[in-house]
This record gives C-alpha cells, sequence and structure tokens, in this order.
C-alpha cells in the first residue's frame, strides 16, 4: 500500500503513491450477482506450524489472534446496485481488515518474502513495493518499520467497470470486478525503528486529515490466514492524477 503511513503497500500506507512493478494484469467483469461459497469459519482454530508459514515466505508464525477482526464502529456500505449481497461486503470488508493485519505484522517482523508468496496480493510487486522497501529501509538499520494506522470510517463495496482495465494494466496491477474505498484519517504514522531503540518518524498523516484509497481485490478464503481480501491494486485518492484515473470509484 503505497507511499503515506499506516498500510502502505501501494496500498498508500495503506495510502500512498502509485506505483509499478511488474504483476500480470487480467481482466474480470462484475456479475450480476456475487454469493459467498460457504467456508469454515475465518475465526476458528486452526492447526499451524511453522512450516506451514515457512511454505508462505514467512520465518515465523504470526500472532493468532490476526485472525480475529472486528469492525467495531467502521460502516460497511455496499455500492453495487445488489450485485453483491450486503452480507458478502461485511465479510469483504472484514477479510480487507485481516489482511491489513497480517500486512502490518509481516512489515514490523521483516517479512519480505511472506508479502511476496504470502497470498496477501496477485501483483505483490507492485501493490506492496511500498511495504517491501520499509522493510530494506528497517534491515539496513539493523532496526525494523512499525506502521501506526490510520482510522478507517467507512470501507466503501464498489463495481469496476471494465472501461478502467487499461488505468489498472498501466499501473502493472491485477484488473478485478470489484474494489474497497477506504474512508479513512489520520492520525497515522510509520516508524523507522533503529538497532538503538531510537524512533524516527519517516511519513505521517495529522489527526483528522483524510486518507483516503480505492484498493482492488477479490477475497481469498485462505486456510491458514482465515478469508483475506487480496490487494490486487492500489490507487491513492488524494492524487489529482489517481482520482481522476478511476474515477468516480475515488469519490467520497
Amino acid at each position: 500500500m503505497g507511499g503515506h503511513a499506516a498500510i502502505k503497500g501501494c496500498l498508500a500506507s495503506l495510502v500512498a503513491t502509485v506505483v509499478t512493478a511488474c504483476g500480470l494484469p487480467h481482466s474480470a467483469q462484475p456479475s450480476a450477482h456475487v454469493s459467498r461459497t460457504p467456508t469454515p469459519s475465518s475465526t476458528a482454530t486452526v492447526q499451524q506450524s511453522l512450516a506451514d508459514w515457512q511454505s508462505r515466505g514467512a520465518t515465523e508464525v504470526p500472532p493468532a489472534g490476526l485472525r480475529q477482526v472486528n469492525l467495531g464502529s467502521i460502516q460497511v456500505v455496499n455500492q453495487t446496485s445488489g450485485a453483491v449481497s450486503d452480507a458478502d461486503a461485511r465479510a469483504w470488508a472484514e477479510a480487507f481488515m485481516r489482511g491489513y493485519g497480517y500486512l502490518q505484522w509481516a512489515v514490523s517482523r521483516g517479512q519480505d518474502q511472506f508479502l511476496i508468496r504470502g497470498g496477501l496480493s496477485d501483483a505483490p510487486l507492485s501493490v506492496l513495493r511500498p511495504n517491501l522497501n520499509d522493510i530494506l529501509a528497517g534491515r539496513k538499520a539493523n532496526g525494523h518499520v512499525e506502521y501506526t494506522p490510520q482510522v478507517f470510517r467507512r470501507l466503501v463495496v464498489r463495481a469496476v467497470p471494465q472501461s478502467l482495465q487499461p488505468v489498472f494494466a498501466g499501473q502493472q496491477f491485477v484488473t478485478t470486478p470489484y474494489a474497497i474505498y477506504l474512508d479513512a484519517v489520520g492520525p497515522a504514522a510509520t516508524t523507522l525503528v533503529d538497532a538503538a531503540g531510537k524512533r524516527t518518524v519517516t511519513a505521517s498523516v495529522p489527526a483528522g486529515a483524510p486518507d483516503f484509497e480505492l484498493v482492488g481485490g477479490q477475497i481469498n478464503h485462505d486456510a491458514l490466514m482465515g478469508d483475506v481480501w487480496k490487494l490486487d491494486s492500489d490507487f491513492n485518492c488524494l492524487a489529482p492524477s489517481a482520482r481522476q484515473g478511476v474515477a468516480p470509484l475515488c469519490n467520497p
């Protein structure tokens, strides 16, 4: 989430600048209706081993609590005109927040190979490039990077028109039928912690300042992580060029 504060990836800190890399974009069309495939509960206890996570590129087992998600006061808004049920829209919002938690863990623990191979994105080298850069910065300082997450007010599910496929492809993103608009505000921050424990804020969003983003993707029923929203594209809705390129999806 891209270069600004919290989640970062091209998910801009989730939210930052749009960057490119080497994904394999493809297009897909919204279906008339999406029904959720029955799966085991995302919060169910799953027997996991270090080997399971090593197969995803991780060097350690993430905290089990990352599977637990509580949207709290976050409002889920379904703007798909009935193509997606309200129940599915909420499930997707929860999946996004779950994946966001794994992303924050991966950055703080220097798990770059997990970001690339773990299943959080089908285009990790473009979508998650800012996060990978943060891990590298922490490693160079013999320390790590921590994200202070932005405050999410609404997660808005929107259909992606086929006409926008060239915009996604131009950023080396994967085009998906749906995206989630992130209505978020500060405070948020990216903090570099060096080997001596010195903390340096490298990017921040002031309290109350907007931190709007659009993350295209799809739900992934993952046996290890639980349901997560694959981050297949990420646009900073505060950047005029990005906002105009994917209008009206970036509109508040």
